[in-house]
């Protein structure tokens, strides 16, 4: 009976990626304010900011995809809900955190075109919390749910890419 309870309990009760977002780009801009850096003064051309661009919309349509196929499948797409559904298809095959992938590929996009350069510094940051406060506790759930089927997804799929 425990751990049935355990297997429905949330990963978390805090939903840590976009409060990570957040942090991540407010710190950046901030940090670029107070210091007046900037990747745009130094850049001759739109380059930079038509590579974020394009990585921003490639990130949101990853992001509509994964929320497609776990739509499809009445799973939760909220980190800090519980999961009903294993899904391995669609981007969940290349990745076991294709969201989170968009997560980071977003921030640093967003790093490109505002021309942040403490934005793209953070983004290392950003994956390492992720890691930490999501997707760890997300693959324990994970695991108390799905059991050797989780177990089979993690040793053909990475957790990144």
């Amino acid at each position: 009976m425990n751990a049935q309870i355990g297997a429905n309990a949330p990963p978390s009760r805090i939903p840590w990626p976009p409060i990570l977002m957040g942090l991540t780009l407010a710190a950046g801009l901030a940090l670029d304010a107070a210091t007046g850096a900037s990747l745009i003064d130094r850049a001759s051309s739109r380059l930079p900011q038509l590579a974020g661009a394009a990585i921003v919309v490639l990130a949101l349509a990853n992001d509509v995809w994964c929320f497609r196929i776990l739509s499809r499948h009445q799973t939760t797409i909220m980190p800090h809900r519980a999961a009903s559904f294993l899904v391995s298809e669609g981007p969940f095959r290349f990745s076991r955190n294709p969201i989170y992938v968009s997560h980071v590929a977003l921030i640093f996009g967003l790093g490109l075109f505002l021309g942040s350069p403490f934005t793209l510094l953070l983004t290392p940051v950003l994956a390492f919390g992720l890691t930490k406060l999501a997707i760890e506790p997300e693959e324990r759930h994970l695991l108390g749910k799905f059991g050797d089927d989780y177990r089979s997804y993690m040793a053909r799929t990475r957790r990144w890419l």
